[in-house]
């Protein structure tokens, strides 16, 4: 290649993946200039389609039918049938009759199979019957394509109106519903992060009034003082304080039923409450303690927790229909 392709080459590599950038080289191999390679350099082109387009170029079909190939509205099965068309003979005119995107290639290689034989048959004939006959069938079999895709595409409406009303509306329900649930489940959250930061307080001033009347009990020892030490002041004997709440007993609460070592894996995690929210989900909805361990972890998001229980019970769900 030479300098000025090799640049331009490198300018490909910043819009173009590796496949497409493969053709390129392809092209300049080949003999094609830069002008030519330019217009088949399309992002919206796939490697195959460019190949193809090359192709195309490389067989000197016609200026215009080249363009329709670099639009991308063929595939890399159809455009082969156009250069054929260029190749054995046909006109621009003749190739457009049939190179139309919404015809699958195997169509289209039926129909320009048919043209060639009813031009080469028009040739030996002064009538140009057979040629007649093919020009009716085209334009039959170019009706009957656009009623069949008139047919389809009434068809994806309908379908596309009874999703959005059922499927979308349910699914937006849904997920109004578990947001609901998700804001009572933050609440009684942080209700029992409160009780449970008010109750390590209580115990806190406990230890330190403790902890100062013995301080004073030692040092009047220590002077020899012999007069009677007064008691500090103690709540009554019928006053307990309550038990901290402990990270694994308001886990308890949430999951009830669950052993000790699900317990202790998820407070190892450290897990936010929006997390804990998935994790519930998880157990709520049928996955095994096993299948729940594997999203118990700190790295995931919620989102991601989230999409692998849906996944797993998506999974589960075709086992027992293979089953």
């Amino acid at each position: 290649m030479t300098i000025e392709e090799q640049k331009y080459l490198e300018e490909c590599r910043k819009k173009l993946g590796a496949d497409q950038i493969e053709v390129i080289q392809m092209a300049f191999q080949y003999g094609l200039g830069i002008k030519d390679v330019r217009r088949v350099a399309i992002p919206k082109l796939n490697a195959e389609q460019m190949r193809q387009t090359v192709f195309a170029m490389l067989e000197d079909v016609d200026g215009e039918l080249v363009d329709l190939c670099c639009q991308g509205t063929f595939d890399q099965y159809q455009i082969p049938e156009i250069v054929s068309g260029s190749v054995s003979g046909l006109t621009k005119e003749e190739i457009m009759s049939y190179a139309t995107p919404d015809l699958p290639a195997s169509r289209m290689k039926k129909m320009r199979t048919q043209l060639i034989e009813a031009k080469k048959n028009a040739g030996n004939s002064a009538e140009g019957a057979a040629f007649k006959e093919y020009t009716e069938n085209l334009i039959k079999m170019m009706e009957t394509s656009l009623q069949q895709f008139k047919e389809n595409n009434e068809k994806f409406e309908v379908l596309s109106t009874l999703v959005k009303e059922h499927v979308l509306d349910e699914k937006n329900q849904e997920i109004k519903d578990l947001y609901e649930n998700l804001k009572d489940k933050d609440s009684l959250i942080k209700k029992l992060q409160e009780e449970a930061a008010v109750q390590e307080t209580q115990i806190k001033k406990l230890e330190e009034e403790l902890t100062a009347a013995r301080t004073r009990s030692n040092a009047e020892v220590v002077e020899g003082k012999t007069e009677k030490v007064t008691a500090p002041t103690v709540p009554p004997s019928y006053w307990r304080p309550q038990p901290p709440q402990t990270k694994k007993t308001i886990l308890e609460k949430l999951f009830p039923q669950k052993t000790s070592d699900i317990l202790d894996k998820i407070a190892a995690e450290g897990l936010s409450s929006e997390q804990l929210e998935e994790v519930r989900s998880a157990f709520d909805s049928g996955l095994a303690d096993d299948e729940v361990k594997r999203i118990i972890k700190k790295e995931l998001t919620a989102d991601k927790m989230r999409k692998m229980r849906e996944i797993m019970l998506l999974v589960r769900e075709r086992r027992h229909t293979d089953a």
